[in-house]
This record gives structure tokens, C-alpha cells and sequence, in this order.
């Protein structure tokens, strides 16, 4: 049964909720020091299952890491790229837009952190409470940081928490295949789109 309820064109109720992680200009495209080498091309497949998640009024959740030029609210081990003039994700910036492919659409909902979980310092909970979330999917980049510790932290506030294979990302498939079979072994579902689309 579909429960979603909308107000001017904006969920405000979906059991089911898309979240995009990361999926920045400066972590995806190919001519980005920042880059993520598996991210660009899971471009196509997360504008799929977007558009399936849209047509059956999923909520989507667009995940932004943003600095401030100065570099003060990065990690420690990350401030030298501020330091030596090689600043990213700063707010405004191409570098901090989400690609052309997969951008978002009216009534998407943004969230902005500064680590590697979703949910540290964000107000993301507090939505997903709003919307009546029960079914979590992750989407973006990389498996090792943003997804895996996004992932955690949702299955931790018992969400139904689903990793979408095809729409994540690492710098190598050994990475991410690693990745996976530790987040399964934590009893994290780790699925392709087309199975979740099928169902």
C-alpha cells in the first residue's frame, strides 16, 4: 500500500527513502584529484533506480560533505589538501555539485555533514523520523568510509538498512567486495537495484 503524502509537491511521509551519498563533482568526475575511480560509473545505474525510487514516491536524500574553505571543519588527516591550496567540497563550488546525471529534483531533500556518517551532526534521523522512514537504501560513495559508516549508524537506529550494489563505489572492486562481505557478515543487506525494482 502506498502511504505517501505530499505538500506542494514534497513527500512528508515515505516508508521508503533513497539516500545518495557523497556523489559530488569532486569525488566523481574522472578530472578530479578527489576522485573515487569506481564512482563515475555507477552514474547510470543510481539515475535508474532514482527515477524507479520518484515514480513509486520514495523519498530521496541527497548527502553532501561541505567545508569551509579554511579546511577547519575537515578531518584532522584530511586538512593538509586545505593547507597546501587543494581545498574540496566547498560550498557554492562546481566541485561541491552533484552531476548533471543525478541531480536533484524538486521536493529531494538535502543534508549536509562534515564525516563520514550520514548521521553524525545532521539532522538526517530527525527526517527520516519526519518521513516515517522504515526502509533505508544507500546509494554513492565509497564503500569504505561514507557508505559503510552510514550504513552502520542506520541499521544502529533500526532502520531497515539496504546497501544498492550497482549504485555504490571504492577505488577498486577488491575494496568494495571487501567492504560488502562485511557489511553482510554485520547482517546488512547488500543487493543489486534490479532486485529491489523486481520485487
Amino acid at each position: 500500500m502506498n502511504t505517501a503524502k505530499k505538500i506542494d509537491g514534497m513527500l512528508t511521509h515515505a516508508e521508503n527513502v533513497i539516500l545518495v551519498i557523497d556523489m559530488e563533482n569532486d569525488f566523481v568526475l574522472p578530472d578530479s584529484p578527489m576522485r573515487v575511480e569506481g564512482a563515475y560509473a555507477t552514474l547510470p545505474a543510481i539515475k535508474k533506480f532514482l527515477d524507479f525510487g520518484r515514480a513509486n514516491d520514495w523519498a530521496v536524500i541527497y548527502i553532501y560533505r561541505i567545508h569551509r574553505p579554511s579546511g577547519i571543519d575537515a578531518e584532522l588527516f584530511r586538512r593538509h589538501f586545505f593547507e597546501e591550496g587543494h581545498p574540496f567540497c566547498i560550498a557554492g563550488t562546481k566541485g561541491a555539485a552533484i552531476p548533471d546525471e543525478i541531480a536533484p529534483q524538486h521536493g529531494d531533500i538535502t543534508v549536509t555533514k562534515q564525516r563520514f556518517s550520514a548521521f553524525f551532526g545532521t539532522d538526517l534521523d530527525i527526517i527520516l523520523r519526519g518521513l516515517g522512514a522504515k526502509n533505508v537504501y544507500l546509494t554513492g560513495t565509497q564503500y569504505p568510509n561514507c557508505v559503510r559508516s552510514t550504513a552502520v549508524d542506520s541499521m544502529g537506529l533500526d532502520y531497515n538498512t539496504i546497501v544498492v550494489t550497482d549504485c555504490c563505489s571504492a577505488a577498486t572492486e577488491e575494496v568494495a567486495n571487501a567492504n560488502i562481505f562485511d557489511l553482510r557478515n554485520m547482517g546488512i543487506p547488500c543487493i543489486p537495484s534490479s532486485e529491489i525494482m523486481n520485487k
